[in-house]
């Protein structure tokens, strides 16, 4: 009886050990996140002066915090300086409000997009002082194009990652004056030129392209026609936002295309703005493994876990507008895999 009470007390100290020590993995993986367009102004703004900033993101962050990383789209400034442009949409959040992002878990901001210089040169300048002082990494924007073209370099788990941002169709110019500060919007040339440089210093490169037609489901060939040339030139993925709905996803040469995640925190409220879903996949010195996405839903400016008839919905919709021919999704639990038809 001693004996195999000693045994139970050994073999209860061994799996508590377990518990308590971390098991340590030589292998190079990076679990990696993409969300939609995020807006902390207007109806947001509101929502969280009356709620905290715990409210708008508390029923998602369980999908977002035990990740890697995450990316997501900051639609307008966090600044309380800076003149307002003359244009009917204007966006500038309570800088303090970098708090949503961080206490949600998502890290890699774009900043390359058509509100983020609402509020003029100043405005910008603040909020990427702002999100690099929350520990966040802001991208896609600077005082002049060389800088905006700068990629944000991410060492995580043994493996080397880079962010790109960019203006894209209808946005994307053929020329701009190199010292114009703002979102990147370089020639396409340019672009792939600073891909070619630093293609061969990194594992992956990610780039994030706000592009589309906004509420227009259906994709502009010149979306097709830069994905597809960005990804001969070394890309790895591309996250597409700014339609403020969901567009198809699409596998070119291996590499996938998120043409557009749709609104991940807005306070617009049609159906196609109030549907969306998070992309998920695991960078490994194989590539990009485990694609699946997670249907969300945004009531009452707080983003939420779709109900499971309101996903299927939203993915039947996806389904639709995605290459029929050579995709499906695979439902397991919540998660929808992307798969390849053999």
């Amino acid at each position: 009886m001693v004996h195999k009470k000693f045994v139970i007390t050994l073999f209860t100290f061994i799996i508590i050990l377990q518990l308590s020590y971390p098991t340590f993995s030589n292998e190079k993986a990076v679990r990696f996140s993409a969300v939609g367009d995020i807006l902390l102004d207007r109806g947001i703004r509101m929502i969280i002066e009356k709620k905290g900033q715990d409210y708008p993101l508390k029923e998602i962050d369980l999908y977002l915090l035990n990740r890697d990383l995450v990316l997501g789209n900051l639609e307008g400034p966090l600044s309380e300086r800076g003149e307002v442009l003359k244009k009917k949409y204007v966006f500038r959040g309570d800088p303090t409000n970098v708090a949503v992002l961080e206490k949600a878990g998502i890290k890699l901001i774009s900043l390359a997009n058509n509100h983020i210089m609402d509020y003029g040169n100043l405005a910008l300048i603040d909020t990427i002082v702002n999100l690099k002082n929350a520990g966040l990494y802001p991208f896609g924007a600077g005082e002049n194009q060389k800088e905006a073209l700068k990629p944000v370099i991410i060492h995580k788990n043994g493996l080397i990652l880079s962010f790109f941002g960019s203006l894209g169709h209808p946005f994307q110019v053929e020329s701009v004056d190199p010292k114009t500060s703002g979102p990147c919007q370089v020639g396409l040339d340019e672009f792939v030129s600073a891909l070619q440089d630093i293609r061969d210093q990194v594992d992956f490169i990610i780039v994030s392209l706000h592009w589309g037609l906004e509420y227009e489901s259906l994709l502009h060939p010149h979306q097709v026609e830069v994905a597809h040339q960005l990804i001969d030139n070394g890309v790895d993925l591309i996250i597409g936002h700014h339609p403020h709905v969901i567009q198809g996803i699409e596998k070119y040469r291996g590499k996938y295309i998120l043409y557009s995640l749709g609104n991940f925190l807005f306070d617009q409220h049609g159906d196609q703005e109030q549907e969306s879903f998070i992309f998920n996949c695991d960078f490994k010195e194989e590539g990009v493994l485990f694609p699946y996405i997670i249907m969300i839903e945004i009531s009452n400016c707080q983003t939420k876990p779709a109900p499971e008839e309101k996903a299927e919905k939203i993915i039947a919709k996806i389904h639709l507008i995605t290459d029929q021919g050579k995709m499906f999704f695979q439902k397991n639990d919540d998660k929808y895999y992307i798969k390849e038809i053999e």
